[in-house]
């Protein structure tokens, strides 16, 4: 799907500062790369964590609550870093984004993953308790959002 009405924005990003220098040096890339996938790993170690003690598969002996409240900062953080890294990346390749379908999947699922995380399933992981069949549901939801982010965002290289 093509949204041409975006295409200047691509370019300026594409020519923006903070684009050229990423892509000028050696070492910008792959360490902001680096940074970014390190990120995503830490982000994904919380995510399982709490998400398979809200579907009631480890850690019973924590109510889902009191894991979330442990580990929302790291959860946060992490993701804080995956987006201000993410806009790194992206602003280094923006053209190559636009024409891109797994960039458009990953953008969309993005968006869709952080409004569910901050909405329905934020305020199920603050629950004392939560009713086994929802956090089956709110966990799997949360799995298939942040892992199909990881591999949209792997795909993107290849398409």
């Amino acid at each position: 799907m093509q949204l041409n009405f975006l295409l200047p924005f691509f370019q300026w990003c594409d020519e923006s500062y903070l684009g050229q220098w990423v892509r000028s040096g050696q070492w910008e890339f792959p360490i902001i790369e680096s940074i970014h996938i390190l990120a995503l790993t830490f982000l994904f170690a919380v995510v399982v964590l709490i998400d398979l003690r809200l579907m009631g598969l480890m850690m019973k002996g924590w109510t889902v609550s009191g894991l979330t409240s442990e580990l929302s900062k790291y959860l946060n953080a992490s993701i804080v870093v995956i987006l201000i890294t993410g806009v790194l990346l992206f602003l280094s390749e923006a053209l190559k984004a636009f024409d891109n379908p797994a960039f458009w999947f990953k953008i969309y699922l993005l968006v869709a993953t952080l409004i569910f995380h901050f909405t329905i399933y934020n305020k199920t992981i603050h629950q004392e308790e939560v009713a086994p069949s929802k956090g089956w549901t709110m966990g799997l939801l949360s799995l298939f959002g942040w892992i199909g982010l990881g591999w949209a965002g792997r795909a993107i290289g290849f398409v």
